[in-house]
């Protein structure tokens, strides 16, 4: 019986920062553990960004900027419930108006190397 106590005790440690923390969100369903939607697209973020970064490294400050941005994505999340929506449409787009600044440079993908097939999508011309 330890042992399953203590399964349960890992697991319950593993979901407690997925799980609903806003009491009014959880009073209208009757389950014991609601996950917040957030806080999981954010986990799903994360592991994508962490994925790209270990096999194709950080390739400038578009890349920087939205690892950084995934890191604070859950404070923020949280400082936007209690504002007025207003502000929160206002820091939207002061974020949006910033997309496409700066230099960027080329970065392997992920997906395969320079040895890749072209696509038989691709027309073959310069991209302009």
């Amino acid at each position: 019986m330890r042992f399953l106590d203590l399964i349960r005790a890992i697991a319950l440690g593993i979901l407690t920062p997925l799980l609903e923390k806003n009491v009014v969100k959880t009073l209208g369903v009757d389950v014991p553990l609601v996950f917040s939607m957030s806080r999981v697209i954010v986990l799903g973020f994360a592991v994508a960004m962490l994925h790209q970064i270990w096999y194709a490294g950080i390739a400038g400050w578009p890349d920087a900027t939205l690892a950084i941005s995934i890191v604070l994505a859950l404070p923020i999340l949280a400082a936007l419930e209690r504002v007025k929506p207003s502000e929160a449409v206002a820091f939207a787009k002061t974020l949006v108006n910033r997309f496409g600044l700066g230099d960027v440079r080329q970065m392997a993908s992920v997906y395969g190397g320079e040895t890749r097939e072209p696509s038989k999508f691709d027309d073959h011309r310069a991209d302009e």
